[in-house]
């Protein structure tokens, strides 16, 4: 489950939800995701012997770019105007990654991501009249990033 992306996207969300302010989201995030790639490339190459150099940029440029993802995070969890469209960001990536989603089909691949789905939709949860919206632009987003296959 840990080789798989969606469970980055679901620790690195609930890290940046739960800062204090924006700039503690966007640092917390991104040294999570710097401590993450750093120990994890380091044991492989000492370990194994093995260096990914293409996975290891692929995490270099998520990483420089969550400080950014977090403050969209944490504005979404603590701005009640945001609150209705942020949200949908990184539950519709995970939706992506747990649905196969097409015009006229869906399909589950994974149930863990499906089931981070709804803890973040409980991370996020506002009031009775906010989810809907949430879910419905989440189906959105979860679709386009099928669309553009944005994880390939």
């Amino acid at each position: 489950m840990f080789s798989r992306l969606g469970v980055w996207i679901f620790i690195a969300t609930i890290i940046a939800a739960y800062s204090k302010t924006r700039i503690t989201a966007a640092l917390n995030t991104f040294m999570f995701f710097i401590g993450m790639l750093v120990s994890y490339y380091i044991y492989s190459a000492y370990l194994f012997g093995f260096f990914p150099t293409s996975y290891f940029v692929g995490w270099i440029f998520i990483a420089l770019f969550s400080p950014l993802l977090a403050v969209l995070v944490w504005e979404g969890k603590n701005n009640i105007s945001l609150s209705w469209i942020l949200p949908a960001l990184p539950i519709g990536l995970l939706l992506s990654l747990s649905l196969g989603i097409g015009l006229f089909y869906l399909r589950l691949h994974y149930l863990e991501e499906l089931i981070m789905c709804f803890g973040l939709c409980l991370v996020f949860y506002r009031s009775i009249k906010q989810m809907p919206g949430v879910i419905i632009i989440t189906f959105v987003v979860a679709f386009i990033a099928k669309q553009v296959n944005l994880f390939i």
